[in-house]
């Protein structure tokens, strides 16, 4: 991995580079994959009366395609491959692209333990009904393990995050819940879609260990600065932020 551009920052290191191309040449070292990967969003149907945020005229171009995508069937294997022999794994994904996420991680090796639903407080407008759900695979490698805590239900209901620095960032406190739930203290887990490094900064703050993958060189100056800055909190013993467990 020596040709990617790579930062460590306390336990956590970010990689600026192809994720398959580095999950290919890694060991197999991640107690949990955790991720939100790229995937093709419905085109087409252009109305400018329903879609807003992110997805508005001026920001969307309405071709299925917010940023780079990585097919299921590509990613999948090299995921499995670098998860350790017992391992769990989170995959997200939105109503249409949660099946074929399945059929590829399943076709894999992965077995589903569950399907999450991740309920957001503001949806985005729709002329089929609002969409305020997202959706996670559950899934697990090896041996399956007991959750860590087993009250925990499906649904989880969590606010967008405020002042994002990526158009598809999830809430650290749904994200620190999978990674706690999954993993002990000290566990190495792995974002092979890292975006703006909100997964890193949720294992950080949950002492975990981390590794992050991200393409966008932009994106991966910002993760690291989030980053530096999350860990100097850390380091000053600043009150570390609970993580709800609705």
């Amino acid at each position: 991995m020596s040709d990617f551009k790579e930062h460590t920052i306390g336990p956590v290191t970010l990689i600026c580079g192809n994720c398959i191309d580095i999950l290919r040449h890694m060991p197999s070292i991640a107690d949990l994959i955790l991720s939100d990967p790229p995937y093709k969003l419905t085109s087409g149907g252009k109305n400018s009366q329903v879609m807003s945020g992110k997805f508005s005229n001026s920001r969307y171009n309405n071709s299925g395609s917010l940023m780079r995508i990585t097919g299921w069937e590509e990613m999948a294997r090299p995921i499995f491959e670098a998860a350790s022999p017992n391992a769990d794994a989170y995959i997200m994904a939105n109503d249409k692209q949660i099946f074929p996420a399945q059929g590829a991680f399943t076709g894999a090796g992965w077995k589903l333990h569950n399907l999450l639903t991740w309920k957001k407080e503001s949806p985005t407008r729709n002329r089929w009904y609002m969409k305020d759900c997202e959706y996670i695979l559950y899934l697990w490698k090896g041996k399956a393990k007991t959750i860590n805590n087993p009250g925990s239900t499906q649904f989880m209901p969590y606010p967008r995050p405020k002042n994002a620095i990526h158009n598809t960032q999830k809430p650290i406190d749904l994200l620190r819940k999978l990674i706690e739930n999954s993993t002990q203290p000290g566990q190495m887990v792995v974002d092979p879609f890292s975006g703006s490094g909100s997964t890193l900064v949720a294992a950080m703050q949950s002492g975990r260990r981390a590794l992050g993958i991200e393409l966008n060189p932009d994106m991966f100056d910002l993760s690291c600065a989030w980053l530096e800055s999350e860990w100097l909190k850390i380091t000053r013993n600043e009150p570390r932020p609970l993580c709800e467990n609705a």
